[in-house]
């Protein structure tokens, strides 16, 4: 069973609800773009954007705009080694819908998506990655397509990025209230929380995630034992069961078939595999 009362910004459900307040929002992007904003709004309640010929479709996390930018913002806990390729698909399909809604290609917004990760997708320590297309000949020159790609890492150790924003990815990591905006953030939380309309329906995200981790999980331990590896068994559904409570399901879902990782959870809850 799920406790609501652990549920944190970490989760993507909550990110999301918390992030339909325009001015919590509105800080978010001006503490990762470091500049002032003078309002963002939201052009639908929940975006989806759908392709006719593709049967894959995504729900951006939080779409908004201001006056010369469309900006999505995805919170990612778990690694998935296509995420720069994602990144990529997002920016196309957002492009692809607004112009389909009328807008010519010379006319298109700047677009920015953002990546807030619980991980360091590069190694390299930086809080912060930003990228944009520029000429290798001469990277004095930029293409001028007027898009970006930021990725976020809470776990960063340089000292590259300004004390808002190190305070803001500190919050989402640990929940350290450590300024006004984290404080905000998480009386927000709390709120939410105790609003009926949004603990069910965190719940039932969650209670889903939850289901198809343990499916995963099953599953790993059948295919364990067809492969003669019944001797670890025993060990997997400690470790399973131990990251289901502290309800940490991307990493669930990535034990299963990352045994590199799966060794490293086994270290750290001290579990003979």
């Amino acid at each position: 069973m799920v406790d609501i009362n652990k549920i944190t910004l970490k989760n993507n459900a909550m990110f999301n609800i918390v992030m339909r307040r325009e001015k919590l929002c509105k800080m978010c992007l001006e503490r990762i773009l470091n500049k002032r904003i003078t309002r963002i709004t939201y052009p639908e309640s929940e975006k989806v954007i759908d392709i006719d010929y593709d049967s894959k479709s995504i729900r951006l996390d939080v779409y908004c705009q201001d006056e010369d930018t469309t900006y999505d913002i995805e919170l990612q806990n778990g690694i998935e080694d296509d995420l720069a390729k994602r990144s990529r698909y997002y920016q196309d399909l957002i492009d692809l819908d607004l112009i389909e809604k009328g807008s010519d290609y010379k006319d298109l917004k700047n677009s920015i998506v953002i990546f807030i990760c619980t991980f360091d997708l590069f190694g390299k320590g930086r809080h912060l990655y930003t990228f944009e297309n520029l000429c290798l000949q001469d990277r004095d020159i930029s293409l001028g397509d007027k898009t970006s790609k930021i990725f976020l890492n809470t776990k960063g150790t340089l000292d590259d990025i300004p004390i808002p924003l190190r305070n803001f990815l500190n919050y989402i990591d640990s929940g350290e209230i450590t300024d006004e905006y984290t404080k905000e953030l998480n009386d927000t939380v709390i709120e939410v929380r105790r609003d009926k309309r949004w603990r069910g329906k965190i719940m039932t995200l969650e209670e889903y995630a939850q289901q198809k981790a343990k499916q995963a999980a099953k599953v790993a331990r059948e295919e364990g034992r067809e492969e003669g590896r019944e001797e670890g068994i025993s060990s997997l559904n400690t470790l399973y069961e131990l990251l289901l409570k502290d309800n940490r399901l991307d990493d669930l879902k990535r034990a299963v078939n990352d045994e590199e990782f799966r060794e490293s959870l086994f270290k750290e809850y001290n579990i003979n595999a």
